[in-house]
């Protein structure tokens, strides 16, 4: 008896790590549809200008949960004016994790936007490019791996003012 005790006790502490690691949620790998909403302060002119910013596109992770993709874009002023919005037809973001806790599944990304270059999968091909914007985000991996929300809690862009930009993923 004492001895079929001590085996249940020792199947159940081996099988532990196993639900601790349960618990954990990995870096998304695959590819993922993308779209952002915010606005930005363009104080290149006073007073300020306010825009609204749509951005939809697709994401490319890799197993460490860096990303390349590619991104058009609608921008408009608040309230919205007599012309009409400017389209960016194709913007390059990369993102490179700079921290990530798998227990609660949060981390920050470093985020570089270029007009040119081009990604295979994850990785991005500077050939052509010009970095236009840097930045970072917070995100939080949820739904098992299929989604990612981001926020922008940095971003440097000559001009300026301030900004409220959120980023969905979703796996495809």
């Amino acid at each position: 008896m004492k001895t079929l005790l001590f085996v249940l006790l020792a199947l159940l502490l081996a099988g532990a790590p196993q639900a601790i690691a349960a618990d954990k949620t990995p870096l998304p790998a695959g590819s993922y549809s993308l779209t952002a909403q915010g606005t930005e302060a363009s104080c290149t002119v006073t007073p300020c200008i306010v825009l609204d910013i749509i951005e939809t596109g697709a994401m490319n992770h890799d197993k460490d949960g860096n990303a390349c993709g590619s991104h058009s874009a609608v921008v408009n002023t608040v309230p919205p004016g007599s012309s009409a919005p400017i389209v960016v037809p194709s913007v390059i973001t990369v993102l490179k994790v700079a921290n990530y806790d798998a227990a609660t599944g949060t981390g920050d990304y470093s985020l570089s936007e270029y007009a040119g270059g081009s990604c295979d999968g994850a990785t991005f091909n500077s050939a052509g490019s010009t970095l236009v914007v840097t930045g970072t985000l917070h995100f939080t991996v949820s739904d098992n791996g299929r989604a990612i929300d981001s926020i922008v809690t940095a971003l440097n862009l000559p001009g300026l003012g301030g900004y409220s930009i959120k980023f969905r993923e979703v796996r495809q």
